[in-house]
């Protein structure tokens, strides 16, 4: 019995082991990127490095739902708020500002 990764074609050994992780909404809302399986399977929860107004900010996202797309894994990720850190200006909304 052989395993995938034995393959002598290196196209079908890597078909399996990534997937097309799309951004539904917050800061990188409509982009995607080719990410590889973690032990078989897509990240549940991922962090992201992101530049919002010139300010560096970690966003969180969190999986959704996947599909199949022409044989390809695509799996959707909705933006943490929460786990996130707050972005340039989304400062708390109830907060009343200080007159000088």
């Amino acid at each position: 019995m052989s395993d995938a990764s034995e393959t002598s074609e290196p196209a079908l050994a890597e078909h399996g082991k990534k997937y097309v992780a799309e951004f539904v909404d917050g800061p990188l809302e409509g982009t995607t990127e080719h990410r590889f399986l973690v032990d078989g399977q897509p990240e549940q929860h991922m962090t992201q490095m992101g530049l919002v107004e010139r300010t560096e900010v970690i966003l969180w996202y969190r999986a959704q739902e996947s599909h199949d797309v022409g044989g390809v894994l695509h799996v959707r990720y909705s933006f943490d708020r929460d786990g996130s850190d707050t972005l340039p200006g989304q400062a708390d909304q109830d907060a009343r500002s200080k007159e000088l």
